[in-house]
């Protein structure tokens, strides 16, 4: 006995196809459970925190970015008391200037991000691979390393307006188009 895959994934196409955006948020999240984190990458074979967030953006929205969790917190999950069924992200902001991997975050910077699932439930995508997470423990880590935790919405205009200025920012890895067709 054996899966059919092909009859598998005929069905989840058909499914995906009739979801809400943020049904196709969260299923394009949850794709990722198990990926390696993979730094600077966003595909569901691997991906770093702001590349899980933006490639399941992208997947639910056809709106295509690739930046930072600091900029999709500045410039796109700007609602700030987002409503359940809004596409929702929680993010984790220095309290004062630090190391941040090689670089250096200023207080204010916010250095994590995780798509919301549902209320309180995370998928982490973090070394050493994405994992579902309440956010409580999450955030128990990092406020206890000095940061402030945020749960914005997504603001989709303001997603509308990067993705047409083009600004996938640090570019794309080179597998995303094994996995999209951008010209669709």
């Amino acid at each position: 006995m054996g899966i059919k895959w092909d009859k598998v994934f005929e069905n989840e196409k058909r499914q995906f196809e009739g979801m809400t955006e943020q049904d196709k948020f969260i299923y394009f999240l949850l794709l990722q459970f198990g990926s390696p984190y993979s730094w600077g990458k966003e595909n569901p074979e691997g991906s770093d925190c702001s590349g899980a967030v933006c490639l399941a953006l992208y997947a639910a929205t056809g709106l295509l970015i690739r930046t930072t969790a600091d900029d999709l917190y500045r410039r796109v999950f700007t609602k700030v008391n987002p409503r359940p069924t809004d596409i929702r992200a929680v993010f984790y902001l220095t309290k004062k200037d630090k190391k941040h991997g090689d670089g250096y975050a200023s207080a204010g910077t916010a250095v994590h991000v995780a798509g919301i699932l549902e209320e309180g439930i995370i998928l982490n995508s973090q070394e050493p691979y994405a994992k579902i997470r309440r956010i409580t423990d999450v955030s128990d880590w990092f406020q206890h390393n000095g940061h402030e935790v945020a749960v914005r919405g997504l603001d989709r205009e303001a997603l509308a307006r990067l993705a047409a200025g083009g600004k996938t920012r640090y570019g794309l890895d080179g597998e995303f188009s094994r996995y999209f067709d951008l010209g669709a």
